[in-house]
């Protein structure tokens, strides 16, 4: 035993039980990089993407062919990586940070608001819960295409006379038009994307009226307009729209979590750019 004490004799020992215990970690590790198992977990999950592509559950022949793919890309995986294939592709970089941005998502519970929080967040968002201005109107057309520098010198001429003649019909007046000639109850954010920002504009400023008014420009023409009513924009109540208030809140702070949660992952990492300093 006294053996046991010499300092040579207890190097080689430690010695032996390092490479010992490496030789059957290597060998472990070995057997399960060479060992691909389907976990029980692993087959529901096909199942169950199976069914709901499929609207049925798999038969044995389904998730015979189901598990056979599942294998063989694993196995094309795992030997992609052997080889480095992963190394310095921004697909799949990018497609690991996507499931890790995920993940960080899933772990962290939605935090529950107050009454008090909403109804801040309510007062602090309004444009978020307001219904837009609408308008309802009728319009004649008269296009710079056909009519030239003539389109607005024409437009005003007719608006005189459609109101010394109310009962004057429109829809033969002015030049062909590729949208509607009427138009109901519209917001007029829809007007700017259909007609230009210019003309929903002018026609918030325009008041509803028994006359036409005009001439109104826009991106495509020149229009007179009848506008028989106006509905101005009006923040919803708060219990009317509470349910949407709370899910703004928990996405903003959803957000705000995770990209914190994303802020402390990079703090983790020393960044160096070469040529940088």
């Amino acid at each position: 035993m006294k053996y046991l004490r010499e300092p040579l004799i207890q190097f080689v020992v430690a010695a032996a039980l390092v490479f010992g215990l490496h030789t059957a970690w290597q060998a472990w590790q070995d057997k399960s990089d060479s060992t691909i198992f389907v976990s029980e977990t692993e087959l529901e999950r096909l199942a169950a993407l199976y069914a709901s592509e499929a609207g049925a559950l798999p038969g044995p022949e389904d998730m015979t062919t189901m598990v056979s793919d599942y294998v063989r890309d694993e196995a094309l995986a795992r030997e992609a990586r052997r080889l480095g294939l992963d190394q310095g592709d921004t697909i799949i970089t990018r497609r690991l940070a996507q499931k890790m941005s995920f993940m960080v998502s899933d772990l962290r519970e939605d935090p529950v608001p107050s009454e008090e929080d909403l109804r801040a967040w309510h007062q602090a968002h309004a444009d978020r819960f307001t219904e837009p201005a609408r308008i309802t109107f009728s319009h004649v057309f008269f296009s710079p295409s056909v009519r030239g520098d003539a389109a607005e010198t024409d437009a005003a001429v007719l608006l005189a006379d459609l109101n010394s003649a109310p009962a004057m019909g429109t829809a033969d007046l002015g030049d062909p038009f590729m949208l509607q000639r009427q138009y109901g109850d519209v917001p007029l954010r829809e007007l700017a994307r259909q007609f230009g920002v210019d003309f929903a504009a002018a026609m918030a400023e325009l008041p509803a009226s028994d006359d036409w008014q005009g001439p109104v420009h826009s991106a495509l023409g020149v229009h007179l307009v009848h506008i028989t009513h106006k509905t101005d924009a009006a923040l919803r109540p708060f219990d009317e729209v509470r349910a949407e208030v709370q899910q703004d809140w928990v996405e903003q702070k959803r957000r705000e979590a995770n990209e914190q949660a994303v802020a402390d992952i990079i703090a983790r990492y020393n960044v160096e750019i070469e040529g940088v300093e």
